[in-house]
């Protein structure tokens, strides 16, 4: 079958630099297999490979029999505008996959131009699927799909979890330019990223992995994810590697594993863990391996400085636990990241300027203050709502640089926009700051990212002026 997968623009929603900071590893993982399984596939990524809306109708009229999409929660009501320019286009079938898919089906639905739903992981579903589709066979036997039959939706039982992770192939990243893909504060290029776990454990409140991977969490073998690592060196040459798992420390055993792995092969690499690792799943002999493999740099979620916020999240973490993590980092002389949230219930004037000189105190050497996105699916989306919080029900301003789509008792929207700039401006407009910024800056992609970042400080800098002219 020829098969085209898109992944749709982000630009409008999460910002032209964060559009296309890395490829779309759902379509990867989903293109290797049907790659495998003989299919004829292509990959495009309307904002890394720079498509308009005219040659994307070009593409589609090139006798594709199946067109695949991917989504989110905020990038879905993009997805649906590209649906149906495929079906005003070309008689093919439509498939959607991906978190928005599996946590609201039947709202995906609603939607004529969308024939199919792979909830959950897609891999071995949408090879089942186009075998129903070829064969004809009764879509009812296919698990893990979501479809409309005689008006009215089809939900087919969930396809169970894949066990072992080392059965599916490497992303097919030959389907991706992977030069037009940024990673903004790398140090070495080429740079590539991996995932070697799925799932995650924690209950926290206002995160949809365990709605897509379930809390069960599985791991690649070391050996299996060292192959992986060598092909990013031997066939695209990377100097540099991102590991972007949600879990990675959680298996004490395997981190050690791994760095021994590398070494056997006497490979050396750069590492660096962007997505963040959670405070309480490491201590000193864990990052002193990490650092044995190459790791230069960690993040930690924080979240808040304020523990019963924190407690609200169920993030079941300590402000002393954070402390040790970030003290133990830098003692190792890893740079350090965190990620910090305002807006989670419970959140008040006061726990904001707990969780800002939290982040002094921790002093990471990036911080980034985003504010709550309650995506549908997760507790706190549907508790704010029950409580009449939510403000706006349009997802595609829920990115991460759109206006908040909640308030809380005593904030308004406007309040935690306040709140975040309050952030950013005490954070890094320090001279000692600043200076370590500058220091920081030992590649081009850094370079860029200061350039960047400077504009974001200028305009704090309005907002202080502002401020005070007013007061």
């Amino acid at each position: 079958m020829k098969i085209l997968l898109v992944n749709p623009s982000k630009a409008d929603i999460y910002g032209a630099a964060l559009s296309y900071y890395f490829p779309p590893f759902s379509l990867g993982y989903i293109g290797a297999v049907l790659d495998k399984g003989g299919h004829q596939v292509k990959i495009i990524d309307i904002d890394a490979d720079r498509v308009p809306k005219e040659r994307f109708l070009e593409i589609i009229k090139c006798n594709y029999e199946l067109v695949g999409f991917t989504a989110t929660t905020p990038t879905f009501k993009e997805v649906e505008k590209l649906c149906k320019l495929v079906k005003q286009n070309n008689n093919v079938v439509t498939v959607l996959g991906g978190i928005h898919a599996t946590i609201v089906p039947n709202e995906c639905l609603q939607h004529e131009c969308i024939d199919f739903l792979v909830r959950g992981e897609g891999e071995v579903t949408i090879l089942d699927l186009i075998d129903a589709i070829q064969k004809k066979r009764d879509f009812q036997g296919v698990k893990g799909i979501s479809y409309r039959q005689e008006g009215r939706v089809v939900h087919t039982p969930d396809r169970e979890l894949i066990r072992d992770l080392d059965e599916i192939p490497f992303p097919a990243r030959h389907l991706f330019n992977q030069q037009k893909y940024n990673y903004p504060d790398a140090l070495l290029t080429p740079i590539l990223p991996i995932i070697t776990s799925r799932g995650c454990p924690h209950d926290c409140s206002y995160c949809c992995t365990k709605l897509l991977f379930s809390r069960k969490v599985r791991f690649r073998s070391p050996k299996n994810v060292v192959d992986e690592i060598e092909q990013l060196i031997e066939k695209y040459r990377a100097k540099e590697i991102h590991i972007i798992d949600d879990n990675y420390t959680c298996n004490r055993k395997r981190v050690f594993e791994i760095r021994d792995e590398l070494k056997k092969r006497r490979i050396r690499l750069k590492f660096a863990f962007p997505n963040c690792l959670r405070a309480d799943q490491v201590d000193k002999e864990i990052l002193k391996c990490l650092k044995d493999m190459g790791v230069y740099q960690v993040g930690f979620a924080v979240e808040s400085g304020n523990q019963a916020v924190l407690n609200n999240a169920k993030r079941g973490l300590t402000l002393e636990q954070i402390e040790k993590a970030y003290s133990l980092a830098k003692e190792i002389g890893l740079e350090t990241l965190g990620n910090f949230i305002f807006g989670l219930p419970g959140e008040t004037e006061e726990t904001i300027k707990d969780t800002i000189k939290f982040t002094k105190e921790l002093n990471p050497d990036i911080a980034k203050f985003h504010i709550l996105k309650p995506f549908p699916g997760t507790e706190v989306f549907y508790q704010l709502r029950r409580e009449g919080l939510m403000t706006e029900f349009d997802y595609s301003k829920y990115g991460i640089n759109t206006r908040p789509v909640h308030r809380l008792p005593g904030l308004s929207e406007d309040d935690l926009i306040k709140g975040q700039k309050r952030a950013y401006r005490e954070f890094y407009l320090r001279p000692s700051k600043i200076i370590k910024l500058l220091l920081r800056i030992k590649s081009w992609q850094r370079a860029k990212l200061v350039i960047e970042s400077g504009f974001s400080i200028l305009k704090l800098l309005k907002y202080v002026i502002f401020q005070t002219s007013g007061r």
